[in-house]
């Protein structure tokens, strides 16, 4: 599998696509985790004293985790399903797919060495964000004039584990979205129209039917969401995180990784190739 990992990361490294959507997220981190939140505590004069300190404190150095993993159950799990996406279908319409399985003739090592340069993508990616979210809050409180402090070694720790769980666990779904319909561009459309319209329009309905909170409970955004509440984000969502404890949000992000990664084995191992 080693060479078959060393040949997707040299793939991530050389292809510009990659790069776009990491960007693309780091972007939606600086303007819509910071500049956005900051440029409200200044202007909407609704806001009481409080308020505008509560914003102010999310925005700090200290609380990069909060920011980075109450992101992801909104903006970022569509950028992760793009990530799989690419992975499992990126060499489709090329031929490369052809081209590789004649080096690569174990279809199972092939597909092992794409989970394990997914993952180690979005770690790498999650260091690099949260990096990016320090750099954003410091400037914020620079720029105010105020005190600020490094996070603690245990909030970083257990901050980017949950952002790397919460990111492996939707890029996995969009591989394996990818490796059943062999279409980038469709997987982009089923992923999008899931994350931003089915899983949303549960989270809405449970409000008033509440016999879909179970539901909403095992959903990607949902268990996300009760993650990113956990270190410390208050804006996980539109609604509120589901009644749902940490090690049950955690082991239903783990199966949602793990078939996903079942999945795309399975079905990459028994299609033709053409």
């Amino acid at each position: 599998m080693g060479r078959a990992l060393s040949a997707e990361l040299y793939g991530i490294r050389h292809r510009g696509s990659f790069s776009a959507v990491g960007g693309v997220w780091l972007l939606q981190i600086v303007l819509f985790a910071y500049l956005a939140n900051y440029v409200v505590s200044l202007t909407v004069p609704d806001m009481t004293p409080e308020q505008v300190q509560a914003v102010k404190d999310s925005l700090a150095p200290a609380a990069v985790a909060g920011a980075v993993v109450g992101s992801l159950p909104m903006y970022g799990g569509p950028v992760m399903i793009i990530l799989g996406a690419l992975i499992g279908a990126g060499d489709e319409r090329s031929g490369m797919l052809r081209t590789v399985l004649s080096r690569f003739p174990e279809r199972g090592r092939l597909m092992g060495g794409k989970l394990a340069a997914l993952t180690l993508l979005i770690g790498v990616l999650m260091v690099i964000t949260f990096v990016v979210a320090f750099v954003s809050g410091l400037t914020v409180y620079l720029i105010e004039g105020s005190a600020w402090s490094f996070p603690s070694p245990l909030d970083l720790v257990t901050g980017l584990g949950a952002a790397w769980l919460i990111g492996v666990a939707w890029a996995l779904f969009g591989l394996a979205i990818a490796v059943i319909t062999r279409s980038l561009a469709g997987t982009i459309a089923i992923g999008l129209l899931w994350a931003l319209v089915a899983e949303q329009v549960v989270h809405g309905l449970a409000g008033v039917a509440t016999v879909l909170e179970p539901v909403r409970a095992v959903l990607l955004s949902g268990s996300s969401a009760v993650l990113a509440e956990a270190v410390g984000s208050s804006a996980a969502g539109p609604v509120p995180a589901p009644d749902l404890g940490v090690p049950a949000a955690v082991a239903i992000l783990i199966l949602w990784a793990v078939v996903g990664a079942v999945v795309s084995v399975i079905v990459f191992q028994r299609r033709d190739v053409r």
